[in-house]
């Protein structure tokens, strides 16, 4: 099922749409935290421009919570190419400006992977092999229960002007000799947009890493500045492959 591909890339997979990364900055050694953005596929005609924005909500050890998020700009053109920003997380009551990490801009055309980073200021290209999309489920609305994970269709509604089809998955560990016992471990909340072929909203709830929002909004479907797919302003290439 797509919800349980998607949930699989949230976990572990370098595109995942929750996944906690440590980035450790080499000049001064200090570690920055960020959670990857919903999974864009390269895919040509489906142009947009918009704002995703994370939260993340976790629990303290020893009592409270902090919340924290930061947003995005994303975009992608007819051609496919996508161009995404990594930016850093501020408190989540601030009004500061989430500062920017890194640029990445996907070609499928030129087969191209593009990564600037602000603390360099400098561009690697290498090689880039899109994937293929996600495909949504589609059918049946009943909860399907398998193994270690329920599934349940939760049915479609409309997020800015699109139709979208929601999916919730609680998956659970079997605990006891007889199986019977269940501990849930996560559950995830998706809203998948056919015509996009993207999820605009995207909830996962988990013990160890508490609760993550990613939202697109300011969606404005069309193309894209094209300067968004180019070295950035200020930037300049280097020589090898992005890291």
């Amino acid at each position: 099922m797509r919800a349980s591909l998607l949930l699989s890339f949230l976990i572990g997979c370098t595109c995942a749409g929750a996944q906690v990364v440590p980035q450790t900055n080499a000049t001064d050694g200090s570690v920055h935290t960020y959670i990857q953005g919903i999974d864009i596929p390269a895919i040509a005609n489906a142009p947009f421009t918009a704002r995703e924005i994370v939260t993340w909500d976790q629990a303290l050890i020893g009592g409270g919570s902090v919340s924290r998020k930061y947003y995005t700009l994303i975009a992608r053109d007819s051609r496919g190419r996508i161009h995404r920003e990594n930016r850093g997380f501020v408190p989540a009551a601030s009004n500061a400006q989430p500062p920017l990490r890194s640029i990445t801009i996907l070609d499928p055309v030129a087969g191209t992977r593009t990564l600037c980073r602000q603390a360099t200021m400098l561009c690697a290209t290498g090689s880039y092999y899109p994937r293929l999309p996600l495909q949504p489920d589609t059918g049946s609305t009943m909860t399907i229960r398998s193994g270690k994970s329920t599934d349940e269709n939760l049915g479609s509604q409309t997020m800015d002007g699109l139709p979208v089809t929601g999916t919730r998955e609680m998956r659970t560990n079997v605990a006891g000799s007889n199986g019977e016992d269940r501990v849930i471990i996560s559950h995830t909340e998706l809203w998948y947009s056919p015509d996009l072929q993207i999820d605009l909203s995207v909830v996962r709830t988990n013990p160890q890493l508490g609760q993550v929002t990613l939202s697109v909004t300011d969606l404005v479907r069309g193309e894209p500045d094209p300067s968004l797919f180019a070295v950035p302003a200020g930037f300049q290439a280097s020589v090898g492959a992005p890291r």
